[in-house]
């Protein structure tokens, strides 16, 4: 463990005191947050961008129940993350003490483990081979099937404990480093043999299609999943759909940068009954759940370990071992083969090639970055503006989608990251600020409602050794809303029931945490404002106003137009 995120409290201190202790002698580092969800959401950011557990230690009561949210999403994004809550001891359960509640149930439907140390208090250990058995058993649920793992330490007073008391210990102690190997997730399954025969039959000299989800594996196993799904696509010539989020490269072979219009504009390109590899889980497209309900060919889903099922569609089989081991397998079934693609396969794809780049030029001469930003625009030229070696986070809600539907390829050319597993808009900010500590310099593409949602977020204590440069699409509430396919409302509006406009003013946020901001007009502003913005530490905003309504009729207008030019 590298880092540890501490909220402030009194049943807590002596938690608090052991973090101060540890930072001293050792290479963790700490971050203070005065709110346990933005904490929470900002351990989960270091996760993701690290593959390894970070902890969030909080005082009793009410401090635990916030951290659920993230606890959600870190079950759901199978990322490691280990919350340490301070208890009362049982003597002051049940019997109106306060700040006393059943907080070890909170967080039990979404945990990978529980572990609740003594009743009577974390003192009443039998031994140091207690506590060792503890911190085990916490690293091990937080990273076998990664996940959320809390525990719970009750702790009896005395809390405080003397200068005299903390100098004794602390001068004869050193910390101690605690090394285990973790079986991999993908080592316990029983099914072994029986798994592999059920899903070598899709058929590689038959058309198929290869629909790349958001990564949801370790950050370590990326590269080798890439290789695999590299190699693949070259065995068989299957047409490649990537979301933004997962993680492959944009020299990927035979992707098809506009999938999603493609498919909204002219489904019929590929045929009803191709193959289907999907790899992790469903991307954000409403298009694309329709496009494989009317697949009739075969379809499996592979995992990165993940052994829960994944597909809403019910129409797939699962495989759970990763796609580098299914390669390895379907390697061996074909040994000795000569694996060339067919002839229909590759005039599928180079079909689909042609279809694509009309997309590309269509939007290329007719949404050009030399007048005012909307939503759409920013999606296609965003990148253009920004190094290549610069992460992005987009954050729930439009930006995901915009980004899926137009940035092509180009979204593929640096690790895109969002909160995909639960999907919802609460700390994007404080994720992003966690991606940002260990990855460096980072921009946010964020909603107004997501921003306002998390604001508390600016309040975290991280360092500022970077900018996070936050791009917030001001739209006057849920934008995204916009575009419900719904019909007159008989009673109530889509605004107050929906989009939920809230009168306030970003810049002034931003300025009363000290936060540099600019707003943005043009492409000619935002060029500007990255520059500079690269300059400067900490969070950064750049503030762009855009008319939702006016961005929801100019997507049923692209999808229109595409229609007519494909005829």
């Amino acid at each position: 463990m590298e880092h540890i995120v501490l909220c402030p409290g009194s049943r807590s201190s002596p938690l608090a005191l052991s973090v101060a202790a540890i930072a001293d002698k050792s290479a963790i580092k700490f971050y203070t947050a005065i709110d346990e969800r933005s904490a929470a959401f900002m351990a989960l950011g270091i996760a993701a961008a690290t593959g390894n557990a970070s902890a969030v230690i909080t005082t009793s009561g009410t401090a635990v129940a916030n951290l659920l949210p993230a606890a959600v999403e870190a079950d759901r994004s199978c990322l490691p993350i280990i919350f340490i809550t301070a208890d009362r001891p049982l003597r002051l359960k049940n019997c109106g003490a306060n700040q006393t509640v059943n907080q070890e149930d909170f967080l039990v439907s979404v945990c990978r483990e529980v572990i609740v140390g003594p009743e009577e208090g974390i003192d009443q250990l039998m031994s140091d081979h207690s506590l060792t058995s503890i911190v085990n058993k916490a690293w091990r649920g937080a990273h076998l099937h990664p996940g959320p793992v809390h525990l719970n330490i009750p702790i009896e007073e005395p809390l405080h404990p003397s200068y005299e008391e903390q100098r004794e210990v602390l001068l004869g102690w050193q910390p101690i480093t605690y090394k285990q190997d973790l079986l991999s997730s993908n080592s316990v399954n029983e099914n072994f043999e029986s798994e592999f025969r059920n899903f070598l039959d899709l058929d590689p000299y038959k058309p198929g299609l290869i629909v790349v989800g958001p990564w949801r594996g370790a950050p370590e196993n990326l590269d080798g999943f890439s290789e695999a799904l590299q190699e693949f696509q070259s065995l068989t010539g299957w047409p490649v759909f990537a979301d933004p989020l997962s993680g492959i490269s944009s020299n990927q072979k035979g992707l098809i940068e506009f999938w999603e219009l493609l498919i909204s504009v002219s489904p019929s390109y590929i045929c009803g009954d191709i193959q289907v590899l999907r790899l992790g889980p469903l991307s954000s497209s409403k298009k694309l759940e329709v496009f494989l309900r009317n697949i009739r060919g075969k379809q499996i889903v592979i995992t990165e370990g993940e052994e829960r099922y994944l597909d809403p569609l019910l129409l797939a089989e699962q495989y759970s071992r990763g796609m580098k081991c299914w390669l390895n397998t379907f390697r061996e079934k074909y040994d000795g083969c000569s694996l060339i693609p067919n002839r229909d396969c590759l005039q599928t794809l180079e079909n689909l090639y042609l279809t694509d780049r009309q997309i590309k030029m269509w939007l290329q001469n007719n949404l050009k970055a030399d007048s005012n930003i909307n939503e759409i625009t920013l999606a296609i030229y965003l990148l253009d503006f920004l190094p290549r070696s610069l992460p992005l986070m987009l954050s729930s809600s439009s930006p995901i989608r915009d980004f899926l539907t137009y940035s092509g390829k180009s979204a593929l050319s640096r690790r895109c990251f969002g909160v995909r597993g639960a999907s919802g808009i609460d700390g994007n900010i404080s994720f992003a600020i966690g991606i940002s500590i260990p990855l460096g310099p980072l921009v946010l593409v964020c909603g107004d409602l997501a921003f306002l949602h998390d604001s508390n977020s600016l309040l975290l204590s991280q360092p500022k050794k970077y900018p996070l440069i936050i791009i917030l699409i001001d739209n006057k509430g849920g934008g995204i809303f916009k575009q419900l396919n719904l019909d007159d409302l008989y009673v109530g509006n889509i605004d107050s029931l929906f989009s939920m406009p809230q009168i306030f003013n970003a810049c002034d946020i931003a300025k009363s945490h000290n936060i540099p901001f600019r707003k943005v007009v043009s492409f000619d502003d935002l060029e500007k404002g990255i520059a500079w913005a690269m300059q400067l530490y900490g969070p950064v905003l750049l503030h762009i106003c855009t008319n939702a309504t006016e961005d929801s009729f100019l997507r049923k207008e692209i999808v229109n137009n595409l229609k007519r030019l494909l005829v």
